[in-house]
């Protein structure tokens, strides 16, 4: 069950730099299909499948969303440079007074 939840976090986050919101839904699907396989392989209690639907729902979305943020960090961080670059300017080209 552990290499599942990993597995969706590592899978949404190829999805969230890649794709749209709405391709999370087949990509549910698809987790609830393997985790349905596995329960009839296996026999685990209802409780654990819908358990197990839960976990490995939440990885894929919270996988999708670090994806998501992952796209948008070198943006970030060009701005925040630039800032920095242009305050700096700002600062050495003020004379300061002499006695």
């Amino acid at each position: 069950m552990e290499i599942l939840i990993i597995g969706g976090a590592l899978f949404g986050a190829v999805l969230g730099r890649f794709f749209k919101v709405l391709v999370l839904i087949p990509a549910g699907a698809l987790a609830i299909a393997v985790l349905l396989v596995k329960r009839e392989v296996a026999g685990h209690t209802w409780l654990d499948f819908f358990l197990g639907i839960g976990l490995l729902i939440a990885s894929l979305v919270l996988g999708y969303v670090a994806g998501l943020i992952s796209t948008h960090i070198s943006t970030a961080a060009q701005g925040i440079r630039g800032f920095l670059a242009r305050s700096r300017r700002r600062a050495s080209s003020r004379t300061s007074p002499t006695r």
